[in-house]
């Protein structure tokens, strides 16, 4: 088994964020038992993102407690509940008489009555829990936005995380892909090395000469122009065969490309039209590659 490999899939930092199927946890499990590279990478992962965390977390203002007990003034109001309870304990044990006075007037004069009603002056009270109540959601409300702000970010850390773990699952995938090929006996594999036109240019051809199957894998060929696209042929008894235009998203992919016909001597890519042309334009040819 390829070690190296494995630990460059992926899967260990899936494991560690809680993002690999049961399956998948219990393999690596299994693999971190019986490798010591592979249990000493999961460690290491583990102890990475614990720092992370650590290092990225936000404490609340150290300000924050004090402005809200300041904002609350718990003894001032027990205070004044204590001595509007014991206001109206008095009103009510000794209550205000009322006086009527009545002045002497002559008898012509209209009696006036003064004070004949003696109004009590009334005060709105309010009790020492609502304002607790109040302090306390007022707390709960700024604790909130506070937690919503730090959940949003480790969420946005998460996904770039989980993004990361995604290229290299696919990368992963396209090594597997290209090393069952290599080993694959009932694959013949082709080498198309660059000509003048791009000596740089490298690809792959894996024929299965059974069903003459044809895979690709281009590791180096300059980015078509608009307009144009690669096309693929074999030479079988001379004459050149189409195999197909190749996906100008070719990078990091193994491609499947159009049956050849049986005893391909060679294999060449050449830069046609977008869509391909039927015969292919000898001058425009990039890499060719010899069956050997």
């Amino acid at each position: 088994m390829n070690i190296q490999a494995y630990i460059e899939s992926g899967i260990l930092e899936e494991y560690v964020l809680g993002t690999v199927s049961p399956q998948e946890k219990q393999e690596v499990e299994c693999m971190s038992h019986i490798y010591p590279e592979i249990k000493e990478e999961l460690l290491r992962t583990e102890s990475a993102l614990e720092e992370y965390a650590l290092k990225h977390q936000t404490p609340p203002p150290a300000s924050l407690k004090e402005s809200l007990f300041a904002k609350m003034n718990f003894d001032s109001a027990q205070e004044t509940e204590d001595t509007n309870i014991d206001e109206t304990k008095a009103e009510a044990n000794e209550p205000t008489p009322v006086i009527s006075t009545i002045r002497p007037v002559a008898q012509d004069e209209p009696r006036v009555i003064d004070n004949v009603f003696n109004t009590a002056e009334t005060r709105e009270v309010t009790p020492f829990w609502a304002k607790l109540a109040i302090a306390a959601s007022v707390l709960l409300a700024i604790f909130a936005g506070w937690s919503a702000t730090q959940m949003s970010k480790l969420k946005q850390d998460n996904e770039e995380m989980a993004s990361k773990v995604g290229t290299m699952e696919k990368e992963f995938g396209y090594a597997q892909s290209l090393a069952s090929l290599y080993r694959n006996p009932e694959y013949k594999t082709v080498h198309l090395a660059g000509l003048e036109k791009s000596p740089q240019s490298s690809v792959s051809a894996f024929w299965h000469t059974a069903t003459n199957q044809v895979l690709l894998d281009i590791q180096n060929l300059p980015k078509p122009p608009a307009g144009k696209q690669y096309q693929l042929w074999s030479i079988v008894d001379n004459k050149p065969v189409d195999m197909g235009t190749i996906d100008n998203e070719f990078s990091g992919r193994v491609l499947k490309m159009k049956n050849t016909k049986p005893g391909a001597v060679a294999f060449a890519i050449t830069l046609e039209k977008e869509g391909g042309n039927p015969t292919p334009t000898m001058e425009e040819m990039y890499v060719m590659g010899k069956v050997v």
